[in-house]
């Protein structure tokens, strides 16, 4: 193979891979054009054959039909003189004068000198017929309108004779035109259908080479997409046992392409690691299982572990005892609502309780609280009688409303208020408590971190000294939250709310079971 061959096929080869380097939009679009300039070529040839071909044909009799024309002006101009010789009329002259001018014209352009050329001595003949014809004709008009009868007859007889020979000459050379423009005739009808045989021809073949070009570039682009569409379609059946690709293609196809045998590898991969897995992930789930079991339990006993002072609660009766003795009829009354809110917390170990229960322990917690701040606080009730029956986990209402007096109101000497709210929503069939301070609202920090806490279910820290007061708060808080949402299987259970004249609502929201 020379080197020249070499540089063309290396050349065609980086055309062919520059042009699958491109997008397929770019290679649709380059494919139409290709095929539109292919079409517009062929349409343009067809037309420029068909064009020659009429004007070839066209121009085959044109000397014929120009002697006809000449021969009608001589004829025309022989026949005005003869008129005005006769009758001497004004427009017997102007005929003669028209045509006459018109035959000179085309005389004109006849062959002007002797020529050994057959054709063109009988046209320098006939041209030189003419004008002698003119010439004598000219005469005969002049010398009718001197009323010169001898001149008349002399000049008119020449010329009907100059005529006579100059119409056999132009008949003759008529004939001669004829038999040659027959045989090109001939020659150019014979070429011409070899010339629209081999154009028609041509066009198919160009338009046979631009639909397989067409047919190619549409089929190389859909192909691929066929088969991913196949292929899809077992991996839907999961059936994952299919061939990869390996499209060499720089395109989005060829991206599509290598983006589908990542994804099956990666199926693959992930389906033997499911497999050998799935026994350890059963295991570590059970275990799972049992230990969010035993975590629950203890949320619900955390709380109750720090109010579980047996001793306290016997101390607090005898000195109930020994104030009704001395007859300190309030203190003994203090102390029997500190001993009956102790004997809540040991008789409802992180059990259930109802609604009517929480309220009537709050009862004693609000108690005690008003003799420890006296005015300082006023609480508030509205409550639903329906909505008594409720179950729900104990120790839920009271920490809240503690949270309010330590931290909600902690900076208010006066017009603190508290108010709780238990209603009945018979649409929706739920119950929604609020409970609500004027203090100085939450911390949007510490909320976000007691949500976020309950949220992922972190164990609830037991409250101890040296946890500082901002994980006083989420203990406490986080500890309410999970025991509702455990207990009702939901997590749209609880919320903080902000009051827009200040203050913080906290608000439960419970099927009414």
């Amino acid at each position: 193979m020379t080197e020249q061959k070499k540089l063309k096929i290396s050349f065609f080869r980086k055309l062919f891979y520059s042009f699958q380097e491109r997008s397929v939009r770019s290679q649709i679009m380059i494919t139409f054009i290709i095929s539109t300039i292919v079409l517009i070529f062929v349409v343009i040839f067809t037309t420029g054959i068909l064009r020659q071909t009429i004007t070839t044909v066209g121009e085959s009799y044109k000397t014929n039909s120009d002697l006809d024309k000449y021969l009608t002006y001589v004829t025309e101009t022989e026949s005005a003189m003869e008129s005005y010789m006769q009758y001497r009329t004004f427009e017997s002259i102007d005929k003669y004068f028209h045509y006459a001018a018109l035959s000179e014209d085309v005389a004109n352009t006849l062959q002007s000198c002797p020529s050994s050329i057959y054709a063109r001595q009988k046209e320098y003949i006939i041209r030189q017929l003419s004008l002698n014809f003119f010439n004598l004709s000219g005469n005969a008009i002049a010398a009718r309108r001197a009323n010169n009868n001898k001149d008349i007859s002399y000049y008119y007889s020449k010329s009907v004779q100059c005529f006579s020979f100059l119409r056999d000459e132009i008949l003759s050379l008529n004939m001669t035109y004829f038999k040659s423009n027959a045989a090109d005739y001939e020659n150019n009808k014979t070429n011409t259908n070899i010339l629209i045989n081999t154009s028609i021809a041509l066009m198919f073949i160009i338009l046979i080479c631009s639909v397989l070009l067409v047919y190619i570039s549409i089929t190389r682009i859909t192909q691929p997409i066929s088969n991913i569409s196949s292929v899809a379609l077992r991996v839907a059946d999961h059936d994952f046992d299919v061939e990869l690709f390996n499209s060499p293609r720089r395109d989005e196809i060829g991206n599509i392409c290598r983006a589908f045998d990542a994804m099956i590898v990666s199926i693959r991969d992930y389906i033997d690691t499911i497999f050998e897995t799935a026994k350890k992930e059963n295991e570590l789930r059970e275990k799972e299982i049992e230990m969010r079991a035993l975590i629950t339990d203890a949320h619900f006993k955390a709380l109750q572990e720090q109010i579980q002072p047996h001793f306290l609660f016997n101390t607090l009766n005898t000195g109930a005892g020994l104030a009704m003795i001395e007859g300190a009829d309030k203190t003994c009354y203090f102390l029997e609502q500190v001993a009956d809110f102790l004997r809540y917390n040991i008789q409802h170990p992180g059990g259930d309780a109802t609604i009517k229960d929480e309220l009537g322990m709050l009862d004693n917690y609000i108690y005690i609280m008003s003799v420890r701040f006296g005015n300082r606080y006023e609480f508030t009730k509205e409550i639903d009688e329906e909505t008594l029956s409720c179950k729900m986990p104990n120790m839920i209402l009271q920490p809240l409303v503690e949270n309010c007096i330590k931290h909600g109101l902690k900076d208010i000497t006066e017009n603190g208020k508290i108010q709780i709210k238990v209603k009945y929503n018979s649409e929706e069939d739920y119950i929604m408590i609020y409970i609500s301070d004027n203090g100085s609202g939450f911390n949007p920090e510490i909320k976000t971190k007691i949500l976020k806490a309950a949220e992922s279910n972190e164990p609830v820290i037991v409250n101890s000294p040296e946890i500082n007061q901002n994980e006083h708060i989420s203990t406490g808080l986080v500890n309410v939250i999970s025991r509702l949402k455990f207990y009702y299987k939901r997590n749209d259970v609880f919320n903080i709310l902000d009051n827009e004249n200040g203050g913080t609502t906290f608000f439960i929201k419970i099927p009414n079971v």
